[in-house]
């Protein structure tokens, strides 16, 4: 019996000790928004026709909104471009003679490879399905044309506004050479402009 008396004794002394009647815990929250938002802004220049006589198009505009907490210190601006081809998914913009282009693919009769590769060749002589513009800048931020993880792209320098709308202004004439009337099938000639915004280490 004294045995016994002691066991409970121990179970009583080890035992965890409640003093509440109940338990309820309250969960306090807070959200942290994305430090970088960007969005497309619709225009009627995303769209346009080209003459078929010459190529010339009335002039193609991507717009975009970003909003960041950071600037230029803290994060890459950076625009990317990208055709379809036969071969897949393909870098939209090229360089000829120091000037940046970007190039639109037949989004309906997709362009071979060999015709991207003409006309990055800097002299485009056969090209059918694909046709270059110039990009310009009429921006008041510095876009400049450069090598980024290996691609060619534009890096936009945003001069530390946090609230800022970026253009990609596409010229109306043609890169010589990379329109023609005989190989350039009808249809809708696309590229897809993509605004990335990288935070640096």
């Amino acid at each position: 019996m004294k045995n016994h008396f002691i066991v409970l004794l121990l179970i009583l002394l080890t035992a965890p000790e409640y003093t509440g009647a109940a338990v309820m815990d309250s969960v306090i929250t807070t959200i942290v928004p994305p430090a970088a938002i960007v969005k497309a802004i619709p225009s009627s220049k995303n769209n346009s026709v080209i003459n078929p006589e010459n190529g010339f198009q009335s002039g193609l505009e991507a717009i975009f909104n970003i909003k960041t907490n950071g600037d230029d210190n803290t994060y890459d601006f950076i625009l990317s471009g990208s055709i379809d081809t036969l071969e897949g998914v393909r870098n939209a913009y090229v360089m000829n003679n120091e000037k940046l282009y970007l190039m639109l693919a037949n989004k309906d009769r997709l362009p071979e490879a060999n015709a991207v590769f003409d006309i990055m060749s800097g002299s485009p002589s056969k090209n059918p399905n694909i046709i270059a513009y110039p990009v310009i800048n009429t921006s008041s931020f510095d876009i400049k044309p450069l090598n980024y993880k290996g691609e060619l792209c534009c890096r936009i320098l945003s001069g530390n506004i946090q609230d800022m709308n970026i253009s990609q202004i596409i010229s109306n004439i043609p890169l010589l050479n990379t329109y023609s009337i005989g190989e350039d099938s009808a249809g809708v000639y696309e590229a897809v402009i993509t605004l990335n915004i990288y935070r640096k280490p």
